[in-house]
Protein backbone atom coordinates (compact mmCIF):
# COMPACT_ATOMS: atom_id res chain seq x y z
CA UNK A 1 0.00 0.00 0.00
CA UNK A 2 2.92 2.10 1.01
CA UNK A 3 4.15 1.78 -2.79
CA UNK A 4 0.88 2.67 -4.64
CA UNK A 5 1.09 5.76 -2.46
CA UNK A 6 4.50 6.89 -3.10
CA UNK A 7 4.14 6.47 -6.71
CA UNK A 8 0.48 8.49 -6.97
CA UNK A 9 2.55 11.00 -4.95
CA UNK A 10 5.55 10.79 -7.49
CA UNK A 11 2.90 11.07 -10.23
CA UNK A 12 0.84 13.92 -9.06
CA UNK A 13 4.08 16.10 -8.41
CA UNK A 14 5.39 15.51 -11.73
CA UNK A 15 1.71 16.93 -13.30
CA UNK A 16 1.87 19.66 -11.18
CA UNK A 17 5.31 20.77 -12.37
CA UNK A 18 4.52 20.31 -15.84
CA UNK A 19 1.25 22.09 -15.47
CA UNK A 20 3.07 24.91 -13.64
CA UNK A 21 6.22 25.06 -15.38
CA UNK A 22 4.05 25.44 -19.01
CA UNK A 23 2.05 28.43 -17.36
CA UNK A 24 5.13 30.14 -16.92
CA UNK A 25 6.94 29.29 -20.42
CA UNK A 26 3.55 30.56 -21.73
CA UNK A 27 3.38 33.62 -20.07
CA UNK A 28 7.15 34.41 -20.73
CA UNK A 29 7.11 33.79 -24.44
CA UNK A 30 3.91 36.43 -24.13
CA UNK A 31 6.16 39.13 -22.15
CA UNK A 32 8.61 39.82 -24.47
CA UNK A 33 9.48 42.31 -27.00
CA UNK A 34 11.73 41.03 -29.25
CA UNK A 35 14.14 43.03 -31.49
CA UNK A 36 14.87 41.49 -34.82
CA UNK A 37 19.17 42.51 -34.79
CA UNK A 38 20.12 40.58 -38.18
CA UNK A 39 18.97 38.42 -40.95
CA UNK A 40 21.38 36.48 -43.30
CA UNK A 41 21.16 33.36 -45.19
CA UNK A 42 21.22 30.90 -42.22
CA UNK A 43 18.25 32.53 -40.57
CA UNK A 44 17.16 35.15 -38.61
CA UNK A 45 18.54 36.44 -34.57
CA UNK A 46 16.19 38.44 -32.03
CA UNK A 47 16.60 39.58 -28.89
CA UNK A 48 14.09 40.14 -25.85
CA UNK A 49 14.88 43.81 -24.29
CA UNK A 50 13.44 43.43 -21.36
CA UNK A 51 15.38 40.33 -20.95
CA UNK A 52 18.48 41.78 -19.90
CA UNK A 53 20.21 40.77 -16.63
CA UNK A 54 23.60 42.08 -15.66
CA UNK A 55 26.27 40.87 -13.79
CA UNK A 56 29.13 42.25 -11.62
CA UNK A 57 31.90 40.79 -13.22
CA UNK A 58 30.51 42.66 -16.83
CA UNK A 59 28.75 39.62 -17.87
CA UNK A 60 25.56 39.86 -19.11
CA UNK A 61 22.61 37.47 -19.51
CA UNK A 62 19.68 37.88 -22.53
CA UNK A 63 17.06 36.03 -23.89
CA UNK A 64 17.73 35.55 -27.97
CA UNK A 65 15.30 33.59 -30.53
CA UNK A 66 17.23 32.11 -33.53
CA UNK A 67 15.09 31.38 -36.74
CA UNK A 68 16.95 28.40 -38.62
CA UNK A 69 16.32 29.30 -42.36
CA UNK A 70 15.20 25.47 -43.86
CA UNK A 71 17.89 23.72 -45.77
CA UNK A 72 17.19 22.40 -48.93
CA UNK A 73 15.65 18.81 -47.90
CA UNK A 74 13.46 20.65 -45.19
CA UNK A 75 9.89 22.22 -46.16
CA UNK A 76 10.49 25.23 -42.99
CA UNK A 77 12.86 26.01 -40.67
CA UNK A 78 13.23 25.83 -36.54
CA UNK A 79 12.83 28.45 -34.53
CA UNK A 80 14.82 28.23 -31.04
CA UNK A 81 14.71 30.31 -27.81
CA UNK A 82 18.50 30.56 -25.71
CA UNK A 83 19.61 32.30 -22.70
CA UNK A 84 22.70 33.65 -23.12
CA UNK A 85 25.19 34.22 -20.56
CA UNK A 86 28.06 36.45 -22.04
CA UNK A 87 31.03 37.52 -20.72
CA UNK A 88 31.80 41.50 -22.12
CA UNK A 89 35.26 41.48 -21.43
CA UNK A 90 36.39 38.49 -23.73
CA UNK A 91 33.08 38.32 -25.80
CA UNK A 92 32.64 35.01 -24.92
CA UNK A 93 29.16 33.22 -24.72
CA UNK A 94 27.19 30.16 -23.26
CA UNK A 95 24.46 29.05 -23.50
CA UNK A 96 22.70 28.45 -20.28
CA UNK A 97 19.25 27.05 -21.02
CA UNK A 98 17.81 25.66 -24.89
CA UNK A 99 14.05 25.94 -25.23
CA UNK A 100 13.38 26.53 -21.46
CA UNK A 101 16.22 23.58 -20.74
CA UNK A 102 18.60 24.58 -18.54
CA UNK A 103 22.24 23.70 -19.43
CA UNK A 104 23.97 23.33 -16.60
CA UNK A 105 27.48 22.58 -17.47
CA UNK A 106 27.52 24.70 -20.19
CA UNK A 107 31.26 25.82 -21.21
CA UNK A 108 32.07 29.18 -22.60
CA UNK A 109 33.08 29.78 -26.10
CA UNK A 110 33.72 31.93 -29.02
CA UNK A 111 31.07 32.98 -31.88
CA UNK A 112 34.04 31.81 -34.48
CA UNK A 113 32.53 34.79 -36.29
CA UNK A 114 29.07 33.80 -36.59
CA UNK A 115 27.24 37.21 -37.49
CA UNK A 116 24.53 36.37 -35.80
CA UNK A 117 26.13 35.75 -32.85
CA UNK A 118 28.59 38.09 -32.79
CA UNK A 119 25.39 40.54 -33.24
CA UNK A 120 23.95 39.53 -29.90
CA UNK A 121 27.08 39.76 -28.01
CA UNK A 122 27.72 43.55 -29.46
CA UNK A 123 23.81 44.53 -28.42
CA UNK A 124 24.09 42.98 -25.23
CA UNK A 125 27.11 44.47 -24.31
CA UNK A 126 26.57 48.00 -25.46
CA UNK A 127 23.06 48.27 -23.64
CA UNK A 128 24.39 47.65 -20.38
CA UNK A 129 27.84 50.35 -20.41
CA UNK A 130 27.33 52.99 -19.11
Amino acid sequence: MKVIIKHIFIFLTVIYFIVFNNELSAKAVSDVDWLLLKENTDGKQWIDLGSFKRFKNNEVSVLTKYYSNPSDNESKGTTSLYTMRIDCDTNNYKDTSVNGIPKFKAKWESSNNDELIDIVIEKACNKNNP
